[in-house]
């Protein structure tokens, strides 16, 4: 079955007509041309070079490589007292958080419930707004369509006197057209 469908794609392509011009669109398109960082991530991306994780070795406590360098000492010093006091704040905001962030999250739900009803009473009261001027423009268009076949009418009863008018004037016309003859041939007679 395979070889049969590969057959009849194959006498297909062969009878269709290929294009030998270029199409317009182009070839390349440039992606981030105004932001550099997400240009250079977009090139990682496509040399499939692995996302380097964080640095933590800032946050490792390592101690001088050479025991006798006061400096190296010092800087290790400095590194161990900087995560002592990022964990002492760390635990002080889990503490504050045990103790206070229930209430701060039932505070904010109830805020975020008054914030919901005041946008649905506003979205109520527009679509309400949004009714009234619907009725009211309807009946203003219910009242218009009156006067307008009213209008109307009278404006197709005075083309049609118009006609009957021009009628008569064209029939008028041509009467008086035909006694001029009458007369004209009289005169002859006459003479």
């Amino acid at each position: 079955m395979k070889t049969t469908v590969e057959r009849l794609i194959e006498q297909e392509m062969r009878r269709m007509k290929r294009k030998e011009d270029k199409s317009s669109l182009p070839t390349r398109v440039d992606l981030f041309q105004n932001n550099d960082v997400l240009a250079q991530e977009l090139q990682r991306v496509q040399k499939k070079e692995t996302l380097t994780a964080l640095d933590t070795s800032r946050y490792e406590l390592k101690g001088p490589i050479e025991d006798e360098s006061v400096e190296q000492w010092k800087a290790a010093v400095d590194n161990t007292k900087a995560q002592l006091e990022s964990q002492a704040g760390s635990m002080f905001n889990l503490e504050l958080l045990q103790k206070y962030g229930a209430n701060a999250w039932r505070v904010h739900n109830y805020q975020l419930e008054v914030y919901l009803k005041q946008i649905q009473k506003g979205t109520e009261e527009y679509r309400t707004k949004s009714r009234d001027v619907n009725k009211q423009r309807k009946f203003d268009q219910t009242q218009a369509a009156g006067s307008l076949r009213s209008l109307e009418n009278k404006w197709s009863d005075l083309i049609s006197q118009n006609l009957q008018v021009e009628i008569a004037c064209a029939s008028m016309e041509s009467e008086l057209e035909e006694l001029k003859r009458y007369k004209q041939l009289m005169e002859m007679e006459i003479k």
